[in-house]
Parts: C-alpha cells; structure tokens; sequence
C-alpha cells in the first residue's frame, strides 16, 4: 500500500471511529443533576437542578429519583421551565417523582425539569438515584429508547467543634489519605487505636480507612465534607479487649448491628465531642441506663470484647 493510501486508509477509519461515537452519542437522551454531587450541613438548604439532556425533540417526561430519608429530605420543588404547559411532583417518602409535558411540540437540547431543595438530616452519604423503569422521556406518546441516567450522591455533613473528635468515614474513595480524606478540616492529631498491641498509631501522615474508628484532634471549628460512595457493608475483626471501630453509611439499632457478635462483647462506648466525655450503651442493662442505643455515619466506637470475633454487617 503506498503512501496517499495508507494515509486515506487511515482518515478513513478515524472517521469511522467518529461517526460511531457521534452517532452513539446523539442517541442518548441523558438525565443528570446539577451539581452532580452535593453536600450540605444538618437543616442547611441545599439546591439542586434534575436536568434531562434531549438529544430528540420531547414533549413529555417522567422521572423517579430515590433517596436516603434518614440522611436528607427533598422539602420543597419547583418548575424551573415555562416550556412545560403541566408540570406535577409527588412525594412519596424515600422517592419523589416529577412529570411534565410540553402542548406546544416539543423541544431538544438541555432542559430543566426541577428545581428541588435538599435538607440534611444527619450526618452520612444518600445516593440520588434515578429509576430506570420510571424515568423516560418521548414525544406525542412514543418513548424514546435511548436514555442514559446519572446518578448523583447527597453528603450531609459532620461538623466537628473543637477538641477530640472520634470519627469514622462513610464513603469509598480512590485516595485515602488523610490529608484528602479530611481535607478543609483544621485538625492537628489523627490516631487509630491497635487492638493487637493495644497503642494508639499516629495517622497524620498516613491513610484514614473506612470500617476504622479515628480520634482526631479539631485545632478549629471545622465541617467535615465527603466526596466517595456509600460504605454500606463491612466484615472487621475484633480482638478480645477494646477495639476502636468506624461504622457504615447507615443507622442501626445496636442489636441489630451487632447481631454478628451477640453474646461476644462487654459493652459499646462512643465519645461526645460536645461534653468530651464517653457515652456508654451495655447489652444486658435496662435501657434507662443506656446512653444510646444506635449506631450512627461518620461515628466511631468502642467495642469492648470477651472474646474474638468478627463484626459483619452491611446496610
């Protein structure tokens, strides 16, 4: 093959390449949000856009969006868009959905189809997810096939005063480093407590896991944000004596989050940062004398053990 050839050839089989991605591309009706990822403090008003890119002309549109009540409450809606002649949301507890159509013919390109506040409740990481058996988008009645959903995550955040904080991480990142996990947080000590060699490990400089409890030290008032997915499931291993835990991105009652070890520990211990003094909840007492009686995100804990065993739960 000369030259002009392989240089034809090879033109050729680029814009092959492109014609492919173009054309994938221009199939795809997206649904997204803006911002993708979002983060508030606990009561602190949070906007956010439910976009729908059109890469068709639509005239109608359905969409179903899942969340995490315990973390984060959508309070209020609106219909950010004049070109949808009926616009209607319903919420239904753990999911809202937002219909609305367009008498006029239909448009393409980016559209708005809410405006929702978000509201934290307490600390943790709520998936925003769009269900793909109610969310379509079509025009005058056909449903248009192509359709790509975005989810997106909502971090209430951890506000942490200062002193000692005891803490553990509810999401999943690439870096773990501590400087990247508790990046914008004034802290000037970070422990982990050894179970085996019962000392306390310096991690300033070091990694922060999740499944691992960590005392920080806050040099100023700080809020702590997260960037990572759900931790939703852990399996530790718990060495007679203390062990200083972190815990998922969920609540739980204590009986329940702990069934895997039932029987196997003394008692659960967590630190109020507040008061800087230890809560303490016992298996066995009456729970008048019990100071909590849940596990909670972004808290670590104590569990004192008669025995080894291993804690395995998930949300």
């Amino acid at each position: 093959m000369n030259k002009t050839k392989r240089i034809a050839f090879g033109i050729g089989i680029v814009l092959a390449v492109l014609a492919v991605f173009t054309a994938s591309a221009a199939a795809d009706n997206v649904f997204y949000l803006v911002p993708q990822n979002s983060s508030g403090a606990s009561g602190e008003d949070i906007t956010v856009w439910v976009m729908l890119n059109a890469s068709d002309v639509t005239d109608a549109f359905d969409a179903r969006i899942y969340f995490d009540l315990d973390v984060v409450n959508i309070t209020s809606w609106r219909n950010p868009e004049s070109i949808w002649d009926w616009w209607d949301i319903g919420h239904h507890g753990t999911y809202i959905h937002i219909g609305g159509m367009d008498f006029g013919g239909g448009s393409s390109g980016v559209l708005g189809l809410a405006n929702l506040t978000l509201k934290g409740n307490i600390t943790g990481i709520s998936s925003l997810h769009f269900d793909p058996e109610y969310t379509t988008c079509g025009f005058e009645g056909v449903q248009h096939s192509e359709i790509t959903r975005i989810d997106g995550t909502f971090a209430c955040n951890k506000s942490l005063p200062v002193g000692w904080n005891l803490v553990s991480r509810p999401d999943i990142t690439a870096d773990n480093s501590t400087a990247s996990v508790l990046a914008g947080v004034y802290y000037d000590a970070v422990y982990r407590y050894d179970a085996s060699s019962h000392t306390f490990v310096d991690v300033s400089g070091g990694t922060m896991e999740p499944g691992v409890g960590y005392f920080v030290h806050i040099a100023a008032p700080s809020n702590w944000t997260y960037t990572g997915t759900p931790y939703t499931q852990m399996n530790v291993s718990l060495e007679p004596g203390l062990n200083m835990i972190g815990w998922l991105d969920c609540t739980k009652p204590i009986s329940e989050a702990l069934s895997s070890i039932e029987g196997k520990y003394w008692y659960v211990a967590k630190w109020n940062a507040t008061t800087q003094e230890y809560e303490t909840y016992n298996p066995v007492a009456p729970p008048p004398f019990n100071d909590f009686d849940t596990l909670e995100p972004t808290t670590g804990y104590w569990i004192s053990m008669k025995e080894s065993g291993w804690l395995n739960v998930s949300c």
